[in-house]
């Protein structure tokens, strides 16, 4: 992957993506969650195949996750988002329904796309930091 693909990759995570935070079922104990959730699915799917080509996540670690509004249209756009994204909907989680607020009307929904890896994790926090190095300057 080209350094610029990479850069918007990480920018994506570090913006639109989850961070480490505090499993409280134990003491001192840490998720490192590697979530991303966007409307656009061209934003997920940029990060997508960083996470598949550059960091060799495995299709079959990626889970989805879809959030729309009452009224939407579930099936198609749960076919979409597995279509487009070649996940299959069997690693769906749940879709939400929300209640059909004041909002835009979205077309596909909002997106969340997980996987857990430590290791993964902290590559990314890494990659992320050293690219933030050149602001340090």
């Amino acid at each position: 992957m080209f350094s610029k693909q990479k850069t918007i990759a990480l920018a994506l995570w570090w913006c639109e993506g989850t961070k480490i935070r505090r499993d409280k079922r134990w003491k001192n104990a840490y998720l490192y969650p590697i979530e991303i959730t966007n409307t656009d699915p061209k934003i997920i799917k940029i990060f997508l195949d960083y996470l598949k080509i550059e960091l060799k996540v495995p299709n079959h670690k990626l889970r989805g996750q879809i959030q729309i509004h009452d009224g939407d249209d579930k099936s198609k756009i749960e076919h979409f988002w597995s279509n487009y994204l070649n996940i299959p909907m069997s690693q769906f989680n749940k879709t939400i329904i929300r209640a059909r607020g004041s909002r835009f009307k979205n077309q596909y929904g909002t997106f969340k796309l997980r996987t857990y890896n430590k290791n993964t994790f902290q590559k990314l926090q890494f990659l992320l930091e050293k690219e933030l190095e050149i602001f340090d300057k």
